[in-house]
């Protein structure tokens, strides 16, 4: 019999467990617990690409609500402006340019808070804009946001687009709403109050023209009253109606007293020729003395030193010139004034439109396909970003 050794049974033993654990098949496991596997390995692409997506679907797919769309086309014309552009040209053509920058007016006005005011005051702009139609998301006031006049005027900016062509000069102004005739409502009103804007500036270029040039005319009658009265006190301080004739009739009598002297001095000559004894050549001398005298006094009248009629005749002349171009400012001014009011009876600038207001059929938004998409394409470019900054990150760890 043989005898077997303590140490050959311990590996007979070990070799023994070695088999009966080898053949022990691995315990399966359960779906949930494959579930789970998965959606760990999976957890960012589902975060980051499938739950935002899934959540477009269902919103577009079955809540969001239909917006109906009305479109107008208008341009601002002016007849005082240069044109430039094909539109502008045939503008042109018929006497009225296009006036670029009061469209950009009126593009501001639109998209204003007074503009929202007005709506929501005349227009019904709440009312319109809390259909119940309307889904949650896209209803005024939003969930989480409150009926104040900022968040009306936000919500008013997300239904109401307004641009103009720089090239042609037209502005399209977009209105979309719940309802096909409130989309037209809303886009008839704006319009009108646009018109209503173009009216006030021109109302108030022509008040201005107006006030501006009467104002004028009114500082010219002024100054030609005070120039008038300047003269008047003229000629009640020197006693003359008219320096320049009372200067004239003097120098008439200086050319007469002139002749009588000659006269008188060739008639002397003659009477001392013939007859030397004569007592009528001293009187006729006297009478020649006294002419002279008085000539000389009388040019000293007239010009010498500041009591002769030469600085009144400067003076005289002087406020006659002022009060003749006083009376040319007078009718200048007269003029622009009548111009200003034949200008105000022009309207300067107008609305004209060239497409009405329409009242869809159709709703064109939201745009359901394609807002899925674009959120898809957008989560998953996200996705990806991540998706390296965290390899990255993994890699560095590693190293």
């Amino acid at each position: 019999m043989t005898r077997v050794s303590t140490n050959d049974e311990f590996t007979d033993y070990l070799t023994l467990v070695d088999i009966h654990a080898g053949n022990v098949l691995p315990e399966k496991k359960s779906f949930l617990d494959r579930a789970l596997f998965w959606i760990r390995n999976h957890l960012l692409v589902l975060i980051v690409v499938a739950l935002p997506t899934g959540l477009a679907t269902v919103y577009y797919g079955a809540i969001a609500s239909d917006q109906y769309l009305s479109e107008t086309r208008f341009v601002v014309r002016s007849p005082n402006r240069n044109a430039a552009g094909l539109l502008s040209g045939f503008l042109q053509s018929t006497g009225f340019v296009r006036a670029q920058d009061d469209s950009y007016v009126v593009m501001e006005f639109i998209e204003s808070r007074a503009a929202a005011g007005d709506m929501a005051e005349h227009g019904g702009l709440r009312e319109i804009l809390s259909r119940p139609e309307a889904d949650f998301l896209t209803r005024f006031p939003a969930p989480w946001g409150k009926p104040t006049g900022e968040a009306l005027y936000q919500h008013y900016l997300d239904f109401v687009t307004i641009e103009t062509d720089s090239g042609g000069g037209v502005t399209t102004l977009r209105v979309r709403a719940f309802r096909p005739e409130d989309a037209q409502t809303l886009a008839q009103a704006l319009l009108d109050r646009a018109e209503m804007l173009i009216n006030r500036l021109n109302d108030r270029a022509r008040q201005d023209a107006v006030r501006f040039a009467r104002i004028e005319v009114a500082d010219s009658e002024k100054r030609l009253r005070d120039l008038q009265k300047s003269l008047t006190d003229f000629r009640n301080k020197v006693a003359m109606v008219d320096p320049s004739k009372q200067s004239a009739s003097m120098f008439e009598m200086i050319a007469k007293l002139s002749d009588d002297v000659a006269q008188n001095k060739a008639q002397l000559a003659s009477l001392i020729e013939q007859t030397p004894q004569s007592p009528q050549i001293q009187s006729m001398r006297s009478t020649i003395d006294a002419k002279e005298q008085q000539i000389i006094e009388e040019r000293a009248r007239i010009v010498g030193d500041d009591a002769s009629m030469a600085p009144l005749i400067a003076e005289y002349e002087q406020l006659l010139l002022q009060r003749e171009l006083g009376m040319r400012m007078l009718e200048s001014s007269a003029t622009s004034l009548e111009n200003a009011k034949l200008e105000a009876q022009r309207q300067q600038l107008y609305l004209e439109r060239i497409v009405n207001p329409n009242r869809p059929d159709y709703a064109m938004y939201p745009k359901r396909i394609k807002s899925i998409l674009m959120i898809f394409a957008l989560c998953f470019a996200v996705f990806w970003i991540a998706r390296f900054f965290r390899n990255q990150i993994y890699d560095h760890s590693e190293t």
